[in-house]
């Protein structure tokens, strides 16, 4: 008995998405993620062959997707290594392996590519909204499976990081939340609107445990944050005529927010001993002595911003400053574009779908209540430099050209 070639793409691409959206980050030393990349170059290669020999149309653009993402992972993949080397004379090739996050760009020509040779984008659709619940289900089950006390004093830093910890909400799982985010939003419009009894059970049952892992992770900004994003889309994006109340909008979000940011760091000046407002100074100091391309990456094989800068320095908690400081302000400025631009394929693609459907499509929809409060919440935290948002933005992309495409060839 063979299995189809459509078979073997599908598991793939679960494989593929349950990696990049952090659901093996629990068992095997996260281990799995190597093989989702691993399984991306072997979709985008294949995808790329097939497409170059057998379509013949102009509209492929062959060169555009292949070379554009080329360019840009040298530019996340290596750059900052060769960065990170010159500035703090190691080698080079650990860094790189550091930033091997980056490489799962490559999804969003393989899922362009794969549309262009016949797998369709209702196949697409369905494997991305699958992958995320079972991601909240598997969630459950590491939850209960893992002793988070252990795992928190584990001399393991893979074990360890796993877990959190503190006097108020306890022994913490650290949940994948942007795959909890966006399957919050899915499931609780898909119980509602799903055509089979079936279905509205299935996603309900959904919806009931990410609430539940909601109240466990006790996370309260990323819920209000969830919560605003939703309110944000009805008001400002479901539909085009509601974009005046966006321009509006800004008129007064625009002073708040910058009053908000001078607050901040008058209270992170005082919080915790200083120890926030000092690395937010030793990263802003470093960005002006590297301004164009940044300090780089670092590679724990080699050295890490701890034994230089000061120990208790992670760039990673100072959200887009931490950028800059990596990636130089051409990189931080380059990491809002990408945000802002992928916030709007999301708008305009979903746009296009309500006007020939009549129903928006639930991904775009949460995807851009997320795209909403991360672009607010830059300053704080940055999803987009790492595999779950590398993955998020880099499906909508693709998912917006295709189905530009879709609706060209059934005019």
């Amino acid at each position: 008995m063979f299995i189809s070639t459509r078979a073997l793409i599908t598991f793939a691409l679960a494989v593929i998405f349950y990696t990049a959206f952090k659901g093996a980050y629990y068992f095997m030393a996260n281990r799995l993620q190597e093989v989702g990349f691993l399984l991306t170059f072997i979709l985008f290669g294949y995808s790329a062959l097939v497409a170059a020999l057998n379509v013949k149309e102009q509209n492929l653009r062959w060169s555009f997707w292949v070379f554009t993402t080329l360019i840009f992972v040298a530019y996340t993949f290596v750059l900052p290594a060769y960065q990170f080397s010159v500035n703090a004379g190691v080698s080079m090739l650990p860094s790189m392996m550091a930033s091997r996050e980056f490489l799962i760009v490559f999804i969003a020509p393989t899922l362009y590519f794969l549309y262009r040779i016949g797998y369709k984008v209702e196949d697409i659709n369905r494997v991305v909204l699958l992958v995320f619940a079972a991601i909240v289900f598997s969630y459950v089950f590491h939850y209960f499976r893992i002793d988070l006390e252990a795992a928190y004093n584990s001399s393991d830093p893979t074990i360890k990081g796993m877990t959190t910890h503190d006097e108020h909400r306890g022994y913490r799982l650290k949940a994948p939340q942007v795959a909890l985010f966006l399957t919050t939003i899915i499931s609780a419009y898909l119980m509602v609107t799903s055509e089979s009894l079936r279905a509205k059970l299935g996603w309900g049952i959904t919806f009931c445990v990410s609430v539940w892992i909601w109240s466990i992770i006790q996370a309260r900004a990323p819920t209000a944050m969830m919560i605003l994003g939703v309110l944000l889309y009805h008001l400002w994006f479901a539909r085009k005529p509601r974009m005046g109340l966006l321009f509006l909008g800004m008129a007064l979000i625009i002073p708040l927010y910058t009053l908000a940011i001078q607050q901040y760091f008058a209270v992170m000046e005082g919080a915790d001993d200083g120890v926030r407002y000092r690395s937010y100074m030793i990263a802003l100091n470093t960005v002006m002595d590297h301004p164009f391309f940044g300090f780089g990456q670092q590679s724990a094989a080699t050295i890490t911003e701890q034994e230089i800068f000061w120990y208790k320095f992670y760039s990673s908690d100072l959200g887009l400053i931490g950028v800059a400081f990596k990636f130089g302000i051409t990189g931080a400025l380059l990491y809002v574009a990408l945000m802002i631009y992928t916030l709007k394929k999301a708008v305009t693609t979903n746009w296009l779908i309500i006007q020939h459907t009549g129903k928006a499509n639930v991904f775009f929809v949460a995807s851009i209540a997320k795209l909403i409060t991360d672009i607010f919440n830059s300053l704080l935290s940055v999803h987009y430099i790492y595999i779950h948002g590398l993955a998020h933005a880099s499906i909508i992309i693709a998912l917006s050209v295709i189905y530009r495409l879709e609706y060209q060839n059934h005019r």
